[in-house]
């Protein structure tokens, strides 16, 4: 159960879970702190063209900090391509997303300022 406070990015968890096949609506939770990894090293200036590679790199590289594990992120690997690829994509199909990814990246990334 989450307070007010803290962000669930739900819109964007539900189109992962929907659009990630059976592997990732099986482990839901690790598809949802794979999202949250990704919503936090979101690279608000980076170039279309390279967003994907980016937040794969970066995420990637949080994994191995996290697990500390050339093995787990191996394992993990497939997951993160499949999140990262289907977040990109929800991130390009509106506006609206963009100013809610930029939104929520912004807060994760700075969460000693209120908002």
């Amino acid at each position: 159960m989450s307070d007010g406070n803290v962000p669930t990015y739900r819109p964007l968890k539900d189109y992962v879970r929907r659009r990630g096949g059976l592997r990732l609506s099986i482990n839901g939770g690790l598809r949802d702190r794979i999202v949250d990894e990704v919503v936090a090293s979101w690279p608000a200036d980076c170039p279309m063209e390279r967003l994907e590679e980016v937040v794969r790199a970066r995420v990637t590289m949080k994994v191995r900090q996290k697990y500390g594990s050339v093995i787990a992120t191996l394992l993990l690997s497939a997951f993160i391509n499949v999140i990262v690829k289907l977040i990109v994509d929800w991130w390009r199909e509106r506006n609206s997303h963009r100013v809610l990814m930029h939104g929520w990246s912004s807060a994760a990334q700075n969460p000693d300022v209120p908002s």
